[in-house]
């Protein structure tokens, strides 16, 4: 494990000397002209820009798509939580069957049984 950390940050110590000897020895523009215009700025900060564009994209992207999984997850953990909630109204109702409370563990298994026909009815979503 230690190994693999020294050779992280080996390898992006020599990335960021190899960057910046890179970078201080170009001494390149990058000229755009489009008529009436004329932009000219250094190759070095076209690289940036390129990098933080490409940084920009991609987190946006992710985020969207954080965006759009937001729904499912939200029914995943109401799932859950009423799983978690008939496995408890089923333990509640064997403790009473075991102490000869016939009614109560009665009612907690009927309060089981329609947290998980929640749960089965809410796979059944019907698609257009």
């Amino acid at each position: 494990m230690i190994k693999r950390k020294v050779f992280w940050w080996l390898l992006m110590f020599l990335v960021l000397v190899s960057t910046v000897w890179f970078a201080s020895n170009n001494e390149g523009y990058v000229l755009i002209i489009r008529p009436p215009y004329r932009l000219q700025f250094s190759f070095n900060f076209l690289l940036i820009l390129m990098v933080l564009g490409f940084l920009a994209i991609h987190y946006c992207l992710r985020f969207i798509l954080f965006l759009r999984r937001l729904p499912a997850y939200k029914r995943s953990k109401q799932e859950a939580q009423r799983l978690k909630e008939s496995s408890a109204a089923l333990v509640e109702g064997l403790e009473a069957l075991a102490e000869g409370d016939f009614e109560s563990a009665e009612t907690a298994v009927k309060h089981a049984h329609d947290l998980i026909q929640n749960v089965a009815n809410s796979h059944k979503v019907k698609r257009p």
